[in-house]
């Protein structure tokens, strides 16, 4: 890691020069900045730079890092800001840095409608919004081979994470804004690799580090429900007896893939996935009842969702409940995340953050949770992990620290409440939750 600091620094004192004659956001700067921020600058190249708008005068820029020799040995990095002219970005003094969680990667989590949308929305009041695909996302469904993944767990994650958002500062440096430290934004698994990056970067010299602010959005790294950690350490050892048995990929995106497939094109067809239900009903039930897809001993926290929804009042003759429709997000926003998952990702990642929440096996990625001073806004959704992040902040060193929750639902009708996606899909998210955010930046 010391190696990418350095080289970033090394940027910062050969640049001024370059800042004032290169203002266009353009593939020279990109391989510049990557080359800065590349623990190994010879192993490491750009390419594919590429430019759509998303709305009026916001343009979203993609480009691959690659960072090793395999196929998928490479990130994504997205860029979502407002322009004067194409490729030439406006100068922002805030910036963000987006981390997706499980299963979908920056476009389906957060661009799932292009035009409404939190970077959007962000970069529509000056913030210059960034964020990366991890590599498992570019895996396609046609791979059979999964061995490469073995290792893809933390360390692998907060490795990449730097080196993105050293990506990020160097471009900005290079655009002419400056390199200040950047906020960063987890979502769900997102907050908990965030949790362990400043973990580790609490441990270098403060002039070395990247982020400034933290925002864990729905997601805990460590609880004081005992009955939520015990059911983590039965996730973990699932986790790791898969992959004892030869299962480096967990399936999950697959199958959401095929869930949104199946609405698509027979959405009136019987469900083979969930009996009783349509194509239709089956896809709604993967966002109102997400919880389903935990065995009764691993829930991560009561009724988890990805959406608050509405029912039929008897349910179907397998027993499953019928969901009739969405309550807070539009039904084609909720379809088209579903639409954008990623078929495979590695089991090791996920054995590793159910480790870190169990706290039986020793690992490394809390070990330094009480050095992290950086400011905190934590954001919840009631019906997704909500109130039970919260307890995780209590343990950094930090003491600017602000929570949000959305909560709509009394506890008792918590199955009803804000879903974990709703905080980015919802009709009411940019007041609820978006506007928060900018809000929190700007005073950060």
């Amino acid at each position: 890691m010391k190696k990418t600091l350095l080289s970033t620094l090394a940027l910062v004192a050969c640049l001024p020069t370059v800042v004032a004659a290169s203002p266009r956001f353009e593939a020279a700067s990109v391989r510049q900045a990557v080359q800065s921020a590349c623990p190994v600058p010879a192993a490491c190249a750009a390419s594919s730079l590429q430019r759509r708008v998303l709305t009026g005068d916001v343009a979203e820029y993609t480009f691959d890092v690659r960072l090793g020799t395999g196929p998928y040995d490479a990130i994504t990095v997205h860029r979502v800001v407002r322009e004067s002219a194409p490729f030439r970005p406006r100068p922002t003094r805030d910036s963000l840095f987006l981390l997706h969680g499980d299963i979908w990667g920056f476009r389906a989590a957060f661009l799932a409608d292009p035009a409404r949308n939190l970077p959007v929305h962000l970069a529509r009041n000056g913030v210059d919004v960034w964020g990366i695909d991890q590599r498992w996302v570019r895996v396609p469904a046609s791979e059979t081979s999964f061995a490469f993944l073995r290792d893809w767990g933390f360390a692998h994650d907060v490795q990449d994470l730097y080196v993105a958002l050293g990506v990020a500062r160097g471009a900005r440096l290079l655009g002419g804004d400056g390199f200040g430290r950047m906020n960063l934004l987890g979502w769900s698994r997102g907050g908990m690799i965030g949790y362990a990056y400043l973990s580790a970067e609490s441990q270098l010299p403060a002039p070395l580090r990247h982020v400034s602010g933290f925002i864990p959005v729905d997601t805990y790294a460590k609880t004081d429900t005992e009955e939520f950690r015990q059911a983590a350490c039965r996730r973990s050892a699932a986790q790791e007896a898969a992959q004892a048995a030869g299962q480096d990929q967990n399936a999950s995106g697959a199958l959401v893939q095929t869930i949104s497939t199946l609405a698509t094109v027979d959405p009136a067809g019987a469900s083979p996935i969930f009996p009783g239900l349509t194509n239709h009903q089956a896809a709604l039930l993967t966002g109102e009842a997400t919880f389903i897809i935990f065995p009764p001993d691993q829930q991560p926290v009561p009724v988890y969702h990805f959406t608050g929804g509405t029912f039929a009042a008897a349910p179907a003759p397998s027993g499953l409940p019928v969901p009739t429709g969405l309550l807070y997000s539009p039904e084609t926003s909720f379809l088209a995340l579903l639409a954008g998952a990623a078929p495979y990702q590695p089991t090791r990642q996920l054995a590793d953050a159910e480790r870190m929440i169990c706290d039986e096996v020793d690992v490394p990625f809390d070990d330094h949770l009480d050095d992290v001073t950086n400011p905190v806004l934590y954001v919840g959704a009631g019906g997704g992990f909500g109130e039970y992040g919260v307890y995780s902040t209590t343990l950094l060193g930090s003491t600017d620290v602000t929570t949000r929750i959305v909560d709509l639902a009394p506890a008792e009708q918590r199955l009803f409440d804000f879903g974990h996606a709703d905080l980015f899909l919802g009709t009411d998210a940019q007041t609820l939750v978006w506007q928060p955010i900018l809000q929190w930046i700007r005073g950060h």
